[in-house]
């Protein structure tokens, strides 16, 4: 059962990815119908380069971020090992490691491929985790590269941040030449110009923006559940894993519950748990189930597997 999630898991990626470069033709096409063809085409171009970028350094770029330090079997033998033996149960590559300064426990993969993962632990999860809750985390990290998860998710990050920059940069942009001091008719028209290229920005910040979103959010919460199921596959029990859930939810409803301390988009959507989701409306647009859900998933993973 759960081999057959993992390949419709690798099908909606593909599906997903076609609808995202039917957003991103949209928007070129749209820009192209206001202003010019060249200006659609070029937006295209650009994005495409913007994209691929993201996608091969993604993983320096987040280790760079989140001031990670790669270990090593010598410098971090216990750690390594762990993955070491989670590789070999699920016949996977060994992913490089790293271990971040960050106090919030935390986890994430990145890496276009099995091949080229990386895996990176925050010193706070390893505070306040002991070894088998770390295993638990590791091995639904993993679960991520096995899935192929990191390549959608690295795209979709970096897709959803080209369409953000795009329409709050052209609001910028227009605000900026409609207050400017240019005066006379010549004047006039150009803040006529200003007007719409604020009013482009604006349609595409009101849509695009939000359709990025649920395009992530269709897929991205069942990605979750099914890396925690992969994660108790390679750990072969799930109580480390719900252990490490529990300490998580515990933190979270606590006074100093740790915030996550890096605001980079694409790192919000590859982290092991994204904090802060006890209202509805923060549920409802968030990439992660909530913990409580995850854990009653995992209590249930023998009726799954």
């Amino acid at each position: 059962m759960l081999y057959k999630q993992i390949e419709q898991n690798k099908r909606n990626t593909w599906i997903i990815l076609g609808l995202y470069t039917v957003l991103l033709l949209a928007i070129s096409v749209f820009l192209g119908a206001i202003f010019t063809s060249y200006v659609g085409i070029g937006f295209f171009i650009i994005g495409l380069v913007y994209i691929a970028h993201v996608y091969f350094d993604a993983t320096q770029h987040l280790m760079k971020v989140t001031n990670a330090v790669e270990i090593t079997k010598e410098t971090e033998p216990v750690i390594y090992e762990l993955v070491e033996e989670l590789c070999l149960a699920g016949g996977l590559p060994m992913p490089k490691l790293y271990i971040t300064p960050d106090p919030a426990p935390n986890a994430f993969a990145t890496g276009r491929d099995p091949e080229h993962a990386s895996l990176a632990i925050t010193q706070g999860l390893l505070n306040i985790m002991d070894k088998k809750e770390v295993q638990g985390v590791i091995g639904h990290e993993l679960s991520h590269i096995r899935n192929y998860d990191t390549r959608i998710t690295v795209l979709a990050s970096a897709l959803t941040s080209l369409i953000t920059m795009t329409g709050i940069g052209i609001v910028f942009f227009g605000w900026g030449v409609l207050t400017s001091e240019t005066k006379g008719i010549f004047g006039f028209f150009i803040k006529i110009l200003a007007l719409i290229v604020i009013a482009v920005g604006g349609i595409i910040s009101i849509i695009g923006i939000p359709l990025a979103k649920l395009l992530f959010l269709l897929v991205s919460r069942q990605r979750e559940y099914l890396a925690d199921i992969g994660s108790v596959d390679l750990t072969r029990e799930p109580s480390g894993l719900i252990s490490a859930l529990s300490k998580l939810e515990e933190l979270e409803e606590g006074a100093d519950a740790a915030e996550i301390s890096s605001q980079d988009l694409t790192l919000q959507h590859l982290y092991f748990n994204f904090p802060n989701a006890h209202n509805w409306l923060n549920r409802l647009f968030s990439d992660h189930p909530p913990l409580d859900k995850r854990i009653e998933r995992l209590k249930n993973s023998d009726k799954i597997n």
